[in-house]
């Protein structure tokens, strides 16, 4: 089974970098809770699914034509049932090759009737681009 989630963990991060922001957004689950850590405005906020799909679709909008890219450093992965990986990595994001932004992070996905979903996320920022 862990070969399976890994794959679909790296299925995901293909489409993060390639896809559309429909295409991510099909692989959040509909009980996605979030929690991300990492603006310069405010110490947190706490996503969920449908909020965090809208802001996706926004997100992705804005960077079109600065070549996004979000590259993951894996630190551990582990089943914590059947159904369910956790992981944390290290990600760091691009805009147009020069990086700008670098985060922990701690994601679980779970199997949801047969599919690989993005069920939980928790980022932080790691440390200054």
């Amino acid at each position: 089974m862990l070969d399976e989630a890994i794959a679909a963990v790296e299925a995901y991060r293909r489409v993060i970098n390639e896809g559309t922001a429909e295409e991510v957004n099909v692989w959040i689950s509909d009980d996605f809770i979030g929690y991300f850590g990492y603006y310069p405005d405010r110490d947190y906020e706490v996503y969920r699914s449908e909020h965090h799909k809208t802001d996706n679709l926004e997100t992705l909008a804005m960077y079109e034509g600065k070549e996004p890219h979000w590259e993951y450093s894996d630190l551990a992965r582990n089943m914590r049932t059947e159904n369910e990986l956790i992981l944390s990595a290290i990600v760091n994001f691009s805009l147009h090759g020069k990086q700008v932004a670098s985060v922990l992070a701690m994601e679980v996905f779970c199997k949801e009737q047969g599919e690989w979903k993005l069920y939980r996320q928790h980022m932080e920022k790691y440390a200054t681009a």
